[in-house]
């Protein structure tokens, strides 16, 4: 999709309008109207990732009249669209894609009534809707950079490798623990230690794991396991 003088502005962009009517066409193609309506926010918190599927609970849980309700949403990372639109004029393909991305999740947790991954289902889901040529949905992006701007904090896993980055301090070593392998993470001087320059899978932002591979770490207290799938 290339640019063009009528592309929307960033205002327009931005609008709750913009992102619901772009949400219905993509759920009437590619959905058969199966999604039920979800909220769609911005996030200035939300800078790891471009985009989320959030819930407050698990999908077999809800009923279709809950489903209604505020109980899951849709977040996309304000700083990070921001700094896209700065550097390519492809920010509205680019944001189309992000949606695309975080509605298969929904799908997912809507109607196959499974917590939301990257597996066969979703792949499959992908290519389909790739075909069409409107979306171009990877499990990559390629906001490094921006990501990078925006981080102030960084572990790295000490048995694989993976790297979680935070605009926040929000990780404790003691009490948590590698989402992938379960292995110690320990928290780098500086967030842009070690990075490789390729694009990073949603949504952990990771490097990938080096060929050690280790069991669970043993504690007296086990420290709590981040997993950060809902995305």
């Amino acid at each position: 999709m290339s640019p063009s003088s009528s592309a929307p502005s960033l205002s327009v962009l931005l609008s709750s309008e913009w992102l619901q009517a772009r949400w219905q066409h993509l759920n009437t193609q590619y959905f058969a109207g199966s999604l039920k309506p979800i909220e769609i926010v911005w996030s200035q918190r939300l800078t790891s990732s471009v985009g989320m599927f959030a819930c407050r609970e698990g999908p077999k849980t809800l009923s279709p009249l809950t489903l209604t309700h505020s109980r899951r949403e849709i977040r996309l990372s304000l700083p990070l669209f921001e700094q896209l639109t700065a550097r390519t004029p492809y920010a509205e393909q680019e944001l189309l894609n992000t949606l695309a991305h975080e509605m298969i999740h929904q799908w997912q947790f809507d109607v196959l009534k499974r917590r939301p991954d990257h597996g066969l289902e979703f792949l499959r889901k992908m290519a389909q809707m790739n075909r069409t040529g409107t979306v171009a949905v990877t499990t990559y992006h390629t906001l490094e950079k921006e990501v990078l701007a925006l981080a102030k904090f960084a572990w790295r896993c000490q048995d694989c490798g993976r790297l979680y980055r935070r605009h926040r301090r929000t990780i404790q070593p003691k009490r948590h623990h590698c989402g992938f392998c379960h292995g110690a993470l320990q928290e780098l001087v500086s967030p842009t230690q070690l990075i490789e320059d390729r694009p990073t899978p949603y949504p952990t932002h990771a490097l990938a794991p080096s060929p050690r591979s280790a069991g669970p770490t043993k504690l007296a207290k086990a420290p709590e396991q981040l997993t950060l799938e809902l995305t």
